[in-house]
């Protein structure tokens, strides 16, 4: 099983874990709830997160950056997608994918890329990283 699916798991199971600790007794869950478990999360795991960007090698963390701001990215060795990003060439951003793949951080379905972890996609959101190629 990889590693980051096993990590999705478990950033779920921390934020039933938040929820639980929030709801009164006796109450209930509601929307406004969830929103603000999963900030506590995201502000929880921003060292692990920060963390992983700065030991992926700096190709790897180029694309990866790229393709979180982009959301998902379908011509992935495309010149438009290579130049938006000033990425160095088609085929470095190829090699870093298949890094980037191997180690679970991004996933292709229906020929689309994309972080395969969705918490770890919101936090670069809301840190804006993924803008500061």
């Amino acid at each position: 099983m990889p590693v980051l699916s096993i990590s999705v798991t478990a950033n779920l199971q921390r934020i039933m874990n938040i929820l639980y600790m929030q709801t009164p007794k006796g109450g209930r869950c509601d929307i406004d709830m969830i929103e603000s478990a999963i900030d506590i999360y995201l502000q929880m795991s921003s060292e692990a997160y920060s963390t992983l960007l700065r030991q992926m090698p700096e190709k790897q963390r180029n694309v990866f950056l790229a393709i979180a701001a982009e959301k998902r990215v379908k011509n992935i060795s495309g010149g438009k997608f290579v130049h938006k990003y000033r990425l160095p060439s088609a085929s470095s951003v190829v090699s870093a994918v298949k890094g980037l793949l191997e180690k679970d951080f991004i996933t292709c379905e229906d020929g689309e890329y994309f972080v395969y972890d969705h918490f770890f996609q919101l936090w670069l959101e809301e840190n804006r990283l993924n803008t500061e190629n």
